[in-house]
């Protein structure tokens, strides 16, 4: 059995391949992200690091055009969000703190605030694909409007919370968006004085291969 490969991965050319097989003769099917890790396609980014979390400010809540955390994704590039992350360490005593994950159908830019901590790395180690895609943390000042906005996950979480972990699985709950660039994956955070870690992974592909 073989079949053709639509391969847009840099150092391999599209082609006939054959299909694999276990010992005992069984056909065997990747899962899509596994391959697509294999082929350097699974991206991951951070915010906030080992003993340094990311703090909201004193009172906020959740705000429009200031997410805590952003993902960019520029025109010619796809990304299909895998998993999204957020461990709230701390939370002050006073408010009921929030947490949206959502997209966007264009580029939310840079806005005011800081390079997110760690800009998107290819979770195969010997990766040949380079992420087209920056991150950015802690809004301070607009984004570019939120057109097509979409929430995929909403949080909360009660006054004064420590060490409490949110996350959205695309693959658990059968909801896998499909971004086309210029797009924007986004986390909203709102409470008061939140301290907080975030994670998100996603495979990453040329426009051209999902049109």
């Amino acid at each position: 059995m073989r079949g053709f490969n639509h391969n847009t991965t840099v150092g391999r050319a599209p082609g006939y391949r054959d299909a694999a097989i276990t010992q005992d003769g069984a056909l065997y099917v990747a899962q899509y992200a596994l391959a697509a890790s294999i082929e350097g396609r699974l991206m991951g980014c951070h915010f906030g690091t080992l003993t340094t979390p990311l703090a909201t400010a004193a009172t906020t809540a959740i705000a429009t055009l200031r997410p805590q955390a952003h993902v960019r994704v520029p025109d010619g590039t796809a990304i299909i969000p895998l998993a999204v992350n957020i461990l709230v360490e701390t939370s002050g005593a006073t408010t009921q703190g929030e947490i949206a994950i959502a997209t966007t159908t264009v580029d939310p830019g840079d806005g005011t605030g800081a390079a997110g901590t760690q800009q998107p790395v290819g979770l195969n180690t010997a990766r040949p694909v380079t992420s087209n895609c920056t991150t950015r943390q802690l809004m301070t000042g607009d984004i570019t409007a939120e057109t097509g906005l979409l929430e995929l996950k909403r949080f909360t979480f009660a006054a004064d919370t420590d060490n409490q972990d949110f996350t959205w699985n695309a693959m658990q709950s059968l909801v896998v968006p499909i971004l086309r660039g210029p797009a924007g994956l986004l986390v909203y955070i709102g409470g008061n004085a939140v301290s907080f870690y975030c994670q998100m992974q996603w495979i990453e592909l040329t426009e051209a291969s999902v049109s």
